[in-house]
C-alpha cells in the first residue's frame, strides 16, 4: 500500500487546506502535459490517487484507520479506483484553475499585458470623445 501522506509530501496530522495545496502544487508540477520526464505520469497518478482518497473526510478518516489495521493485520488491503471522468477532472487547466488560487483571476503575464493595452485603449478613446463633445461648437 502506498503512503498518500508521502506522495503529498505531508505529515498525517495535515489539514484538508494543506492537503488541496500541496495537491495544487504538486500536480502542476508532475502534470503530464507540463513535465515530459520519464516518471512523472505515474508519479502525478500516485498524487491524484492520494489526493482522491485525503481530500474526502471520510476517505481520510478510513485510510487513516487502514494504516492502523494494516499494522495489526497484514492482510488488509486499502485500494483506490480513478473516477470515471478522470481526464476531465484532472486536466491541468482545471487543476490550475480550480484549488486554491486560480479561476477567473489567475492569468498568465501575456494577458495581464494584454488587458492594460486595452485598458488604456479604452480609456484613450474615451478621453479623446469627452475632448471633441467639449470643444465642438
Amino acid at each position: 500500500m502506498d503512503d498518500y501522506y508521502s506522495a503529498l509530501e505531508l505529515n498525517k496530522n495535515a489539514s484538508i487546506d494543506e492537503i488541496r495545496k500541496s495537491f495544487r502544487t504538486l500536480a502542476l508540477k508532475y502534470h503530464p502535459d507540463k513535465n515530459k520526464v520519464e516518471g512523472s505520469k505515474e508519479k502525478f497518478m500516485k498524487i491524484v490517487e492520494a489526493y482522491e482518497v485525503l481530500s474526502d473526510a471520510s476517505g481520510k478518516k478510513n485510510y487513516d484507520e487502514s494504516i492502523t489495521i494494516k499494522k495489526n493485520k497484514p492482510k488488509y488491503d486499502f485500494t483506490w479506483t480513478p473516477s470515471a471522468d478522470f481526464e476531465e477532472v484532472y486536466s491541468y487547466s482545471r487543476i490550475k484553475n480550480t484549488y486554491v488560487g486560480g479561476g477567473i483571476w489567475d492569468i498568465g503575464e501575456k494577458a495581464t499585458k494584454s488587458m492594460w493595452k486595452a485598458t488604456i485603449i479604452l480609456l484613450a478613446s474615451l478621453a479623446s470623445m469627452a475632448l471633441v463633445i467639449l470643444f465642438l461648437p
